[in-house]
C-alpha cells in the first residue's frame, strides 16, 4: 500500500549514479488520420461566488480584460454560418414567457421566482449578454465572459414591463423581448405591454426588441406565401416605425420553421432568428446556423449555468503568454482518439519527497489540476530522483541531475517556467547544469525539468524523424503532455486512448497547441482535476507533477521579484 507522507513536497533526494533510464525512454503507435474535433464536455464546476459588481459595469470590465489582446479586426464567418471557434463555447439562451403573481400554466414564473433566478445567475458568476454581443461571438468566435448567458422573454406580456424590466435595471442585466404586434391591439386572457411601455423599454440599452410576427400563428409553415411574408416583413416594419429602432432579430412563434420560412426571414433583413424546441440540449454555438438559434426553457437555468462557458481566447498574434484565465476541463475527439485537457491558470511543478498518486501530491496545495510530470529513476520503489536537471518552486532546490545520464538527453525539451512565461529549449548538458545558467535563459525561473520529446514545436506537430532516438515513441500507449496553446494559456492533459507520439502531436496541434512536450507516459499517465482522477485506471505513483494554480496564486512572489 502506498505510504502517505505529511511532507510530500518538503524534501528533495540528491541524484544517485547509474540510475535506470527505462522510464525516460517510454513512448506510443497509430496509423489513422486526424479528421475532426468534437468538444464533448466543457462543463466546469467552479465554486460559486458573488461578483464584486454586476451588470453593465462588470460586463464592461470583463470585456476589456478579454479583448485587450485581440487583433483590431476579426473576420466574420459567411452569413448565416456559425464560426467554428464559437461552436466550442457553451452559451445558453434561456427562454421565459409570462411573469405574474399566480401561475396559470407550468411554464409561468412568479416575480419572486424570477428574482431568485437572477440571484442564481449572480451567485454563479455568470454574465448576461445582449443579443448583439452574442451575434458578434457567433460570427467571429470572439470569446465572451467566462460564463455568459442570454435572457429572452417572449410574447410581450404586461408582466415584462411590470416585473421583468425593474429587475433587469436592478441587476443591470440585458435581455431580449420578442414582440408580436397584434398583442397590443387585442384583448386576451393575459395582460399585454402597451406601446408606451414598450417604447420606454426600447429606449434602454439593456433591452433588445425582436419581432415575433404580427399575430403569433401556431405554425408559420402552414401559411400561404402572402401571409407568411406579411407576418415576417410587416411585423419588422411596424416595430421599427413605432419604436424608431432597427429590428434585427426574429423569434419563430412556437419555434416552428422550415427552409421556406427561413428564406423569408433572410429576405426581410433579419440578422438572426431564435427557435424553440422541447427538450433542447443545444447551446447557441451548437445551433445549425444563425437562422435557427437554439434556446433552453427557464426550468433548465441551474443546469445550463453550470455548463456555461464563453469560449477559448483567440490566438495571440504576438506569441506571448496568458496565465490569467480560469482553469477549465474539456474533452476532445480527434479522429479515433480522445484527449482530456485542462486549460488556464498558472503553471508550476511539484517535486514530492517520494512517489504518490497525483491527487495526493497536490492535496493541501492551491493547485486545481495536475498531470504526472518528469521521468524518474526506477532503481528504488520510493525514489523521487528525476532524470535530468530539475527545479521546483516549492523548495527552490536545484538538482543538476546525473552527468552520465544527462549526456543521453541532448536536445530533449528543457522546460523552464517563470511567473509570467515559459521557455522550451533544447537541452545542452554542458550549458544547462547550473541554476545560474538557467536564469540566464529565463530570468525569474522557478521551475525546470527535462521532458521526453517535443510533440508540437513552433505550431507544427513533430514528424517521425524527430523521435528516432526515443524508445517506444511508436508504441500504442496512454500518454501525458503539457504545453501552451495558441492563446498563450498553459495546457496539461492525457490521451484517453492509446496512440503513438507522432499522432499525439498531430492531435494536439489540431486542438490548438502551439508548443507541447511529452511527459512520463504509459502506466504513469495521470490527470487530476479538482481533486479527482480523470483516468479510467489506477496510474503508477510518481514523484513529480506539472500543476495548474488559480491565476491569482503567486502574485506576492511576482511583486517581490519586481
Amino acid at each position: 500500500m502506498l505510504r502517505k507522507s505529511r511532507t510530500k513536497v518538503g524534501r528533495v533526494t540528491r541524484p544517485q549514479p547509474m540510475l535506470n533510464l527505462s522510464l525516460f525512454l517510454l513512448g506510443v503507435s497509430f496509423f489513422g488520420t486526424v479528421s475532426y474535433i468534437i468538444i464533448k464536455n466543457n462543463t466546469s464546476q467552479e465554486s460559486l461566488s458573488i461578483p464584486a459588481r454586476s451588470g453593465l459595469n462588470a460586463i464592461s470590465e470583463r470585456t476589456n480584460v478579454i479583448s485587450e489582446s485581440l487583433p483590431p479586426e476579426i473576420p466574420k464567418s459567411p452569413w448565416p454560418e456559425i464560426n467554428e471557434h464559437a461552436r466550442q463555447a457553451k452559451v445558453p439562451i434561456v427562454m421565459y414567457h409570462d411573469i405574474l403573481p399566480e401561475k396559470e400554466v407550468f411554464f409561468d414564473v412568479t416575480p419572486e421566482e424570477l428574482n431568485h433566478h437572477f440571484r442564481k445567475i449572480a451567485l454563479a458568476g455568470a454574465t448576461p449578454i445582449s443579443f448583439d454581443r452574442l451575434l458578434n461571438h457567433l460570427q467571429t468566435g470572439t470569446p465572451l465572459p467566462e460564463k455568459p448567458i442570454l435572457l429572452t422573454f417572449d410574447d410581450g406580456y404586461g408582466g415584462h414591463y411590470k416585473y421583468v424590466y425593474p429587475l433587469l435595471k436592478k441587476y443591470n442585466y440585458p435581455a431580449t423581448f420578442s414582440i408580436y404586434t397584434n398583442k397590443m391591439e387585442i384583448t386576451t386572457g393575459r395582460t399585454s405591454v402597451t406601446w408606451e411601455q414598450l417604447q420606454e423599454m426600447a429606449n434602454d440599452p439593456l433591452v433588445t426588441i425582436a419581432s415575433h410576427s404580427i399575430s403569433h400563428p401556431n405554425d408559420l409553415r402552414e401559411l400561404s406565401d402572402q401571409d407568411l411574408k406579411k407576418e415576417i416583413f410587416d411585423s419588422k416594419a411596424i416595430l421599427e416605425k413605432r419604436l424608431g429602432i432597427a429590428i434585427k432579430y426574429f423569434t419563430y412563434p412556437v419555434g416552428k420553421h422550415d427552409q421556406r420560412v427561413r428564406e423569408q426571414v433572410k429576405k426581410a433583413g433579419y440578422k438572426a432568428a431564435l427557435e424553440m424546441k422541447n427538450n433542447n440540449t443545444d447551446f447557441a454555438g451548437e445551433s445549425e446556423n444563425l437562422l435557427s438559434i437554439a434556446r433552453f426553457g427557464q426550468s433548465r437555468l441551474e443546469t445550463v449555468l453550470l455548463q456555461a462557458w464563453g469560449g477559448h481566447p483567440l490566438p495571440r498574434q504576438d506569441g506571448s503568454y496568458n496565465f490569467n484565465t480560469p482553469i477549465r476541463k474539456s474533452t476532445h475527439e480527434v479522429g479515433r482518439h480522445e484527449v482530456t485537457i485542462i486549460t488556464g491558470g498558472r503553471p508550476k511543478t511539484i517535486h514530492a519527497d517520494s512517489r504518490y498518486q497525483v491527487e495526493e501530491i497536490i492535496e493541501g496545495t492551491q493547485a486545481q489540476a495536475a498531470v504526472d510530470g518528469a521521468f524518474f529513476s526506477l532503481k528504488y520503489l520510493d525514489s523521487n530522483v528525476l532524470i535530468g536537471p530539475s527545479l521546483s518552486h516549492h523548495n527552490s532546490e536545484f538538482s543538476a541531475g546525473n552527468k552520465g545520464e544527462n549526456k543521453s538527453l541532448v536536445d530533449r525539451p528543457l522546460v523552464l517556467i517563470a511567473y509570467d512565461q515559459v521557455k522550451f529549449v533544447p537541452f545542452n548538458p554542458e550549458k544547462h547544469d547550473t541554476l545560474t545558467e538557467l536564469r540566464e535563459i529565463l530570468s525569474g525561473v522557478s521551475d525546470a525539468f527535462v521532458a521526453a520529446a517535443w510533440l508540437v514545436k513552433d505550431n507544427q506537430p513533430q514528424p517521425y524523424r524527430t523521435f528516432t532516438d526515443l524508445y517506444g515513441f511508436d508504441a500504442m500507449r496512454f500518454r501525458a503532455f503539457w504545453g501552451i496553446n495558441q492563446a498563450g494559456q498553459p495546457v496539461i492533459g492525457v490521451s484517453q486512448t492509446r496512440l503513438d507520439a507522432v499522432t499525439l502531436g498531430e492531435v494536439l496541434q489540431e486542438v490548438g497547441l502551439r508548443e507541447a512536450v511529452m511527459l512520463d507516459s504509459g502506466a504513469s499517465t495521470a490527470l487530476v482535476y479538482q481533486g479527482e482522477s480523470l483516468m479510467r485506471f489506477v496510474p503508477r505513483p510518481v514523484p513529480h507533477v506539472v500543476a495548474l494554480y488559480p491565476p491569482q496564486a503567486f502574485r506576492i512572489q511576482a511583486h517581490d521579484r519586481n
